[in-house]
């Protein structure tokens, strides 16, 4: 009986073949089970959604060494229309659970053809490209002996490229992270100096020494601000300081005196002071942009150290939980970007008026007096009315201004030279 079965599976597979091409499930089980009939595995075949299911069953478990090798060799050959994906379990009679199972991508004739093909053309490609890249030379497309020239630094632009953009990595090499102070005066410096590299090519001063720059910048954060503080527990100053706090009924007038006639006046004189020491008294400033640009980099050194305090009250109040995360990283950048271009500019414009103070000396006092008083209503305004839309205003109009002081220079330097010419001739004319 059992080799009468296996006669008919034989005599029929040429009628079965026809159907297994067209995907009909029932077809592929009876072609499976001709070459596991002698194995003991039945095949049960379910086709669904374009995926063939295939179940081995036998009193043990079917060997997927040997069954899945030729279930994958034979679905290739037969092909069958409806077939994309085949899922192949492997279980033991009565068992509910598969042993193993796999799945597989059925490939199809023309999808054979189709990848040699597109493997070839690969090929082809790869070698061509690889053919065409020898063609290139390595000093060509690498030029490293230049990188190691001399000439390329002489490249002023280079050097601030390379200035600019490798500092922050090494204040990370030669600070400790854990020192937040020298870690915000490094920051501090990076940040100044950027400002100050786009404030000289924006004022171009008559002259430009790194000394005298220097100068300005270490007197004001290392002398001016010192002797800011002590100032300020002058009485008088003392009131003007407290009336910035002021809650009174009065509303914001405290405050904006207190801002103005404190806070600003101090500030700016103390920011002005290096650029009348260094370059007014002993008659090294003969004109206005000098001064801008000697009084802005006396503001930023200003900025250096101001930012390196408040950066520390920034953190204490983090750590207390007065401020979010988002509010610390903000108040760091306004004050590590903003507020230097800020002092910059009020210290640029008192530096302007030193300058026309240097052209017009027979009134170089109400000169430098009109200077001060606007960086220090300037500062005031900004400072009573910060965080709100008139303090960006306040900070806006500032920068403008001082852009306008630097656009006009020319006509101002005529108008004070025409001045003191005209006063000079009216002192030499005979009285009556």
């Amino acid at each position: 009986m059992r080799q009468l079965s296996r006669l008919k599976l034989d005599m029929t597979a040429d009628n079965l073949l026809p159907l297994v091409k067209q995907g009909d499930p029932n077809a592929i089980a009876a072609l499976m089970n001709r070459f596991f009939y002698s194995q003991g595995i039945t095949a049960k075949v379910n086709l669904q959604a374009g995926c063939l299911q295939v179940i081995l069953e036998s009193q043990q478990v079917p060997d997927k060494t040997s069954a899945l090798p030729f279930i994958r060799q034979e679905l290739s050959t037969w092909q069958p229309a409806t077939v994309t994906t085949v899922q192949v379990y492997g279980r033991k009679i009565g068992e509910e659970f598969p042993a193993w199972e796999e799945t597989f991508a059925l490939v199809k004739g023309g999808d054979l053809v189709s990848a040699s093909a597109a493997l070839a053309r690969t090929k082809s490609e790869a070698r061509e490209f690889l053919a065409a890249l020898r063609t290139f030379k390595f000093s060509s497309v690498v030029p490293y002996k230049d990188v190691f020239n001399s000439e390329l630094y002489n490249d002023n632009q280079i050097k601030l490229l390379l200035f600019f953009g490798s500092f922050p990595f090494v204040v990370a090499l030669i600070s400790n992270p854990a020192n937040l102070e020298q870690t915000a005066w490094l920051l501090g410096i990076y940040y100044a100096a950027i400002w100050g590299v786009m404030l000289y090519h924006s004022i171009k001063p008559a002259w430009f020494s790194w000394v005298e720059t220097l100068k300005c910048v270490a007197f004001t954060a290392f002398i001016g601000i010192p002797l800011l503080l002590l100032i300020q527990k002058i009485p008088v100053f003392q009131v003007l300081y407290a009336a910035t706090e002021s809650n009174s009924t009065l509303g914001v007038i405290p405050r904006l005196i207190g801002f103005v006639l404190g806070v600003g006046l101090l500030e700016e004189v103390c920011k002005g002071l290096p650029v009348y020491l260094f370059l007014l008294r002993p008659k090294k400033l003969d004109e206005p942009l000098t001064g801008a640009f000697y009084g802005a980099m006396s503001g930023l050194g200003f900025a250096i150290a101001e930012g390196g305090t408040y950066s520390l009250l920034y953190a204490f109040n983090l750590a207390r939980g007065g401020s979010s995360f988002g509010t610390y990283i903000l108040s760091n950048t306004i004050r590590f970007v903003s507020l230097p271009l800020f002092h910059a500019a009020l210290a640029g414009i008192v530096g302007y008026f030193l300058g026309l103070a240097a052209i017009n000396r027979s009134r170089q006092l109400p000169i430098i007096f009109i200077g001060v008083a606007i960086a220090a209503v300037l500062h005031g305004v900004y400072n009573t009315f910060s965080g709100s839309i008139l303090g960006l205003g306040a900070f806006a109009f500032t920068i403008l201004l001082f852009a306008a002081y630097l656009r006009r220079s020319q006509q101002l330097v005529a108008e004070m030279h025409q001045a003191e010419l005209d006063r000079a001739s009216s002192s030499n004319e005979p009285k009556n």
